[in-house]
């Protein structure tokens, strides 16, 4: 009896630790809800300014594929962002400029993959963007 007990008793144990999260770690959340999609655009600035879009054209974002975020001083949100080149030309506006409203995505344009991290401290009205390239998309990539 005492044997089923202890038996339990860890099974109960490795249980808990396995259905936990890690404190202070990121933790998933649903990348189609438009408080992120708002932040992909927000990145736009930096995704352009960043060398590997050498290319005439804006890039724009056309879908959030992930989201997690993470309660630090504040809220990372860390984004993996799917963008595309839009028919906005470079030169004929500033990436500050880039909105849904006035850049739409350029059909057969080059697409990629960026990593975005926003830091944000609103009692502090601070946002801080992190902009990283992951790849290249292929144009029969689905997601």
């Amino acid at each position: 009896m005492q044997a089923i007990l202890v038996f339990a008793f860890i099974v109960s144990c490795a249980t808990i630790t396995v259905n936990a999260k890690m404190t202070g770690g990121f933790t998933e959340q649903d990348a189609s809800k438009p408080e992120y999609t708002e932040h992909a655009w927000k990145a736009v600035k930096g995704i352009n300014d960043q060398a590997s879009n050498n290319g005439p054209y804006y890039f724009v974002p056309i879908k959030v594929i992930k989201a997690h975020t993470q309660v630090v001083a504040g809220i990372n949100t860390k984004l993996e962002v799917l963008v595309g080149e839009s028919s906005c030309k470079k030169g004929e506006l500033q990436a500050q400029e880039i909105s849904s409203s006035n850049c739409q995505l350029k059909e057969g344009g080059n697409r990629a993959l960026f990593q975005v991290t926003i830091w944000e401290k609103p009692w502090e009205n601070f946002e801080q963007f992190n902009v990283e390239k992951i790849r290249n998309v292929e144009s029969h990539e689905q997601f």
